[in-house]
């Protein structure tokens, strides 16, 4: 089935993997066990925790006991924010298809109804901080995981 909201995997793995480091604060996970954790492709991850770093929420220790940690207030960073790290500043086109793509019309259909859409996403994923996730049961993988 297709959804109508798309967050490229990249973005999904970045805020999963940043609410999984914020409910282990202080302490460091490994790439292998995050990527273990969501059943992802360790390499995927580690090019997603890269941009994490890049973007400043997450420190890394190289080497035997290193790992990664978050490396920012969970309070403070929304998903927006997180999003806007990995995939940029939202694309708030007005076209569903992209202007000549697939459509010839000089005024999309679906513009007013795209640009609401976007709008409410904007502001849920920009009220919506990682902290919101802690300790609540939403299935994430906490327990039992190592560095």
């Amino acid at each position: 089935m297709a959804r109508l909201l798309k967050i490229s995997e990249a973005a999904s793995i970045a805020m999963h993997a940043l609410i999984l480091l914020a409910e282990k604060q202080g302490e460091q996970l490994s790439n292998r066990r995050i990527a273990e954790a969501f059943n992802i492709s360790a390499n995927h991850s580690s090019k997603v925790l890269q941009r994490l770093i890049k973007g400043g929420f997450v420190n890394a220790v190289r080497g035997p006991g290193g790992g990664y940690s978050l490396a920012v207030d969970p309070e403070e960073v929304s998903l927006l924010d997180v999003y806007k790290a990995v995939d940029g500043e939202p694309d708030c086109g007005n076209c569903l298809f992209g202007r000549g793509k697939h459509c010839s019309l000089d005024t999309c259909l679906f513009s007013e109804m795209i640009s609401d859409a976007e709008k409410l996403i904007q502001k849920h994923l920009g009220s919506v901080t990682l902290a919101y996730y802690m300790d609540r049961d939403i299935g994430l993988p906490v327990k039992g995981i190592e560095k």
